[in-house]
């Protein structure tokens, strides 16, 4: 039987305010709104996603009850769309408030999974490194997917985490992404791995590394203009990532606004541009 097309919806840094703050970042519009926005989008489609994947920054440094809520809601919205919702944790996100409201687990220091859906791998990462900025993948993440992909050479794979590996396009982003992509490049060897699906950066690109599409999506919170090397631009705005994938294993995304705030509402300063060395900042 011939395979159909499958849709994957990619949300990613829905940065929700934890209970009696600010929105992060001057948002003028409540966040929880702009997430709303982006389900009820989702909600008109006539064909029913695969999945849905949210890539981090779930809540922007809250508490167990933020992530606690948050659970409730998102199986609200699984239950109205019936279809299973991933998430994986970002930089903003504190692990151990995260298993205790969200899990209902005793705290780990990663979070990473491989969900096996219709033919093909999904791999959910944990990119990051304590709280700061920039994203890491240890040893014992990378040793598990070296693992998994080499049980299935053939099988095709997607990879979702939350920091992109540099790429073309984020040449001015290089501090704050993902530091050791190269040895994940490495890796993917092992295996059919289709693509790399990310957020963190907040604004849309689509690039190759080593022949494997890279798809990062916008902020559902806030995006961010990147395109001057020492100061980046904040909007209030609202957008997310289609994700298709043919019964040929060809793999479109299509990046979809539902919000564009004209008034930018925070400068951000930037020194430098390159990588890090996360070894000085343990």
């Amino acid at each position: 039987m011939k395979m159909k097309d499958t849709t994957i919806i990619q949300i990613s840094d829905i940065h929700l305010t934890p209970a009696g703050e600010k929105p992060s970042f001057n948002q003028q519009l409540d966040p929880y709104d702009k997430l709303h926005l982006v389900f009820a989008d989702v909600k008109k489609f006539k064909k029913k996603p695969e999945f849905i994947a949210l890539t981090g920054d779930l809540i922007h440094e809250g508490k167990k009850d933020d992530y606690v809520r948050l659970r409730k809601f998102l199986r609200e919205k699984e239950q109205e769309l019936g279809a299973p919702i991933f998430v994986l944790l970002g930089n903003h996100d504190r692990t151990k408030a995260f298993y205790e409201g969200f899990m209902e687990q005793k705290p780990k220091s990663k979070y990473y999974y491989k969900v096996s859906i219709n033919g093909k791998d999904n791999y959910f990462l944990d990119t990051t490194f304590g709280d700061i900025e920039q994203g890491y993948l240890d040893k014992e993440q990378l040793d598990w997917l070296s693992e998994n992909l080499k049980k299935e050479p053939e099988r095709p794979a997607l990879i979702f985490m939350h920091h992109p590996i540099a790429g073309a396009s984020l040449k001015h982003m290089r501090f704050s992404v993902l530091q050791n992509g190269s040895k994940l490049l490495q890796i993917c060897k092992k295996g059919n791995v289709k693509g790399f699906f990310s957020g963190h950066i907040h604004f849309p690109t689509t690039y190759l590394t080593e022949g494997i599409l890279n798809g990062v999506a916008d902020s559902t919170a806030y995006h961010i203009d990147c395109q001057e090397k020492h100061q980046h631009y904040v909007r209030d705005a609202s957008g997310y990532n289609v994700i298709t994938l043919s019964d040929k294993n060809e793999i479109g995304i299509e990046n979809r606004y539902l919000y564009w705030g004209q008034k930018i509402i925070k400068k951000i300063d930037i020194e430098q541009t390159d990588f890090i060395d996360l070894k000085s900042l343990r």
